[in-house]
């Protein structure tokens, strides 16, 4: 391979990555083409990718983004999956594992750490960000709700203190009348 098309290929692989990229690397060497094909097709269908990596140009380009230590994880036949969603990430690809012995999970990479095969585990074990989101939401309007039920049984009980209030005047009222 030429050096204008490995640069070319390193750059395109910086770019790619460049940012809070989060994934988990596996090696897919017992792989079958059907149980690659199946694999790829059930991430796709979550919104997650499969990116098959050149081992050396993927180890310059995550070095000249500041991410070192994976020189070891970068060895062999190494993808990188990634999605919007890491801890789904980690999950599918644990599940998937579970099913099929031949997947590797090497390492993974999460704010531009790289993680160790028991952090993706522990990663996958969180909650998807979806339900993190609902959580924290929930969490914001609870004191706000709370005040909203408060200001809401002042008033009730205001309004029936003034009706009682009313209905005794009433009372009062009609009574001498009638006497």
């Amino acid at each position: 391979m030429s050096k204008a098309i490995r640069t070319r290929m390193m750059t395109e692989t910086t770019a790619r990555y460049k940012g809070q990229i989060a994934g988990v690397f596996i090696d897919f060497r017992g792989l079958d083409g059907k149980l690659a094909d199946a694999l790829r097709k059930e991430l796709k269908a979550a919104k997650i990718e499969v990116d098959v990596l050149k081992n050396s140009l993927a180890v310059r380009a995550f070095k000249d983004m500041g991410i070192v230590g994976l020189e070891n994880t970068l060895t062999g036949m190494t993808a990188l999956v990634h999605g919007p969603d890491p801890a789904d990430v980690a999950k599918k690809l644990l599940a998937w594992k579970d099913k099929n012995k031949k997947l590797e999970i090497k390492s993974g990479i999460f704010e531009n750490k790289v993680l160790t095969v028991d952090q993706v585990k522990q990663l996958s074990k969180l909650p998807s960000k979806q339900t993190l989101l609902t959580q924290l939401a929930v969490g914001f309007a609870a004191p706000m709700t709370g005040f909203a039920r408060g200001m809401n049984a002042l008033l009730t009980q205001t309004a029936r203190l003034l009706k009682a209030l009313e209905e005794k005047k009433a009372k009062e009222g009609a009574a001498p009348a009638s006497a």
